[in-house]
């Protein structure tokens, strides 16, 4: 299931958002070959950056980069006409690094970082493209999500994601929410929500539990109007051969020279859908005569 619901609740003035991502991330997963942490670390970010783009018009594209200088290294997530994408530096990463002592950071705050930061980068058709950066607060992406908007947008936002995994690291379920506040909302709206809403971990217990989440949403909001639900959303990669020409073209040119002098093709590996493409030294030539 890859679907996405929205809706509005004018009475407590908020915006509602889900989405269902299991069966686009597990064939991230199985392309990616992470171990359970770097599962979950990368579907939350992948779900996050999904909730995030909902409100993208068409044609443009987000990209999130996180790098917390964890044992899985970056991990980026990309949105782009209902398709969404994932990679992670290190997904096999030696789990056995985690420290388990008591007192010690999270599996998953370890797994991720926090000494560094997420980058969220938005294309717009013929714009160059807006970047903001913000420090990570937590590793967990959740929060660190939450902090991001609220920093860049300053909007009252909950955002919130889990993995649901079996007991051999197989993906059951991606879900995620997001529910933010209107220009017009009033204190009392962010005490409704905040009372029905209760824990990050029990909303989480919640979505992993359903698959009716227009109910989850007028269980919320009993006013909550279904603005589309939708089933469109689908892992698929923007990777090209036109666009490794067009990163071949940006070389240097005494790296051009080499890869002309050596004559070998030009081999490339997407690093999120793991295509590889060859682009013959005949057609480096033509490039550049």
């Amino acid at each position: 299931m890859n679907l996405e619901v929205r809706a509005i609740s004018e009475k407590h003035n908020v915006k509602i958002a889900i989405v269902d991502l299991t069966d686009g991330f597990k064939e991230i997963v199985k392309l990616q070959k992470t171990n359970p942490l770097a599962t979950v670390a990368l579907g939350r970010v992948v779900a996050n950056t999904t909730l995030l783009s909902l409100s993208i018009k068409d044609g443009d594209r987000l990209n999130v980069n996180i790098n917390g200088m964890g044992y899985a290294g970056k991990i980026i997530a990309e949105f782009e006409e209902n398709k969404f994408r994932g990679y992670v530096q290190f997904p096999n990463f030696d789990a056995s690094q985690i420290d388990t002592e008591k007192g010690a950071l999270s599996p998953l705050t370890q797994t991720v970082g926090t000494n560094g930061f997420m980058q969220v980068a938005r294309y717009t058709s013929g714009n160059e493209p807006y970047v903001s950066r913000v420090e990570l607060v937590t590793g967990e992406i959740n929060v660190d999500f939450i902090s991001y908007v609220q920093q860049s947008d300053q909007i009252n936002t909950l955002l919130t994601s889990t993995v649901d995994i079996d007991e051999n690291g197989n993906v059951n379920k991606l879900v995620g929410m997001l529910i933010q506040l209107l220009p017009n909302s009033r204190e009392e709206d962010i005490d409704f929500i905040e009372e029905k809403i209760g824990s990050l971990d029990h909303l989480n217990k919640t979505l992993i539990g359903t698959t009716n989440y227009q109910a989850l949403i007028k269980d919320i909001c009993d006013d909550a109007k279904i603005l589309g639900s939708s089933d469109n959303l689908e892992f698929a990669c923007s990777c090209s051969n036109e666009k490794v020409i067009d990163s071949i073209r940006m070389l240097p040119k005494e790296e051009i020279d080499k890869i002309i002098e050596i004559g070998d093709a030009v081999e490339v590996t997407c690093d999120f859908c793991k295509k590889e493409y060859a682009v013959d030294v005949e057609e480096i030539k033509l490039m550049f005569n």
